[in-house]
């Protein structure tokens, strides 16, 4: 189980098992009202959403708070920055400073733009697995090889990390880290076998891919077409967020 993604999705549930161009489509059209909408009420309303649908499909709490630490982070710099760059509307007396009030209102529509796009984004990484991603690509006329770049990619960070941390246990277990100055040598000589280990395991495992008959091309999924409980899903999302976007 990869420590990164796939865990997120092991839970078997309707949004899991959605079909990724229906979640691209959706996730597309609620970061459009997300930003077309000028309402905190909108923004807030898309965050919430977001969140019960990771409950809805099994996610752990955890991982997506976590994943949600620095869009927050991100999102108070934008509320602070606002209230001492507008210098318009009733002034408001609040802890002893004076604030306005339409900088207190850009701040908050500010701040909860960016979490609700966050949001969004998190919900559909945390439920899509990459090969229903990849085959929603497909469909939408992605280039081939950027397709087999990512899967290739994604496979092979989790070897890296893997070899990374094998290599980190072995330094310290020799007593690698003990003090400041091992650590810094230790860490310069994990950089270096890491690079000429991954330059050997991108060698083997292209002979070992021509072995197996590539030549040039990986296999991509066959593209079947949308069920009718898909297309029931996706209305139902269109409903919602035009209910979200005319109550804003």
């Amino acid at each position: 189980m990869h420590p990164l993604i796939d865990c997120s999705y092991q839970q078997h549930s309707a949004l899991t098992a959605l079909d990724g161009r229906i979640k691209v489509l959706l996730v597309a059209g609620a970061l459009t009202v997300n930003l077309a909408a000028a309402s905190w009420r909108v923004s807030c309303g898309l965050a919430l959403l977001a969140w019960l649908l990771t409950l809805f499909a099994g996610v752990r709490q955890k991982q997506f708070w976590r994943r949600l630490a620095i869009p927050l982070l991100l999102a108070s710099v934008a509320f602070i920055t606002q209230l001492f760059w507008i210098k318009s509307g009733d002034r408001v007396v609040f802890s002893g400073m004076a604030i306005h009030a339409d900088a207190l209102w850009s701040g908050l529509a500010l701040a909860s733009r960016i979490l609700a796009g966050m949001a969004m984004i998190l919900f559909f990484v945390l439920t899509t697995p990459l090969p229903e991603l990849m085959r929603a690509a497909r469909s939408f006329r992605c280039p081939p090889l950027l397709v087999e770049l990512t899967l290739i990619i994604y496979r092979y960070i989790f070897l890296l990390l893997e070899e990374a941390e094998r290599i980190r246990t072995a330094q310290r277990a020799r007593a690698g880290y003990s003090t400041f100055r091992y650590g810094l040598r230790s860490s310069s000589m994990l950089g270096g076998m890491l690079l000429l280990r991954t330059y050997d395991r991108a060698e083997r495992s292209f002979e070992a891919m021509r072995c197996r008959g590539y030549r040039g091309a990986l296999l991509a999924p066959t593209e079947t077409g949308i069920s009718p409980g898909n297309w029931r899903a996706l209305g139902v999302g269109v409903a919602m967020l035009g209910g979200l976007y005319l109550i804003g």
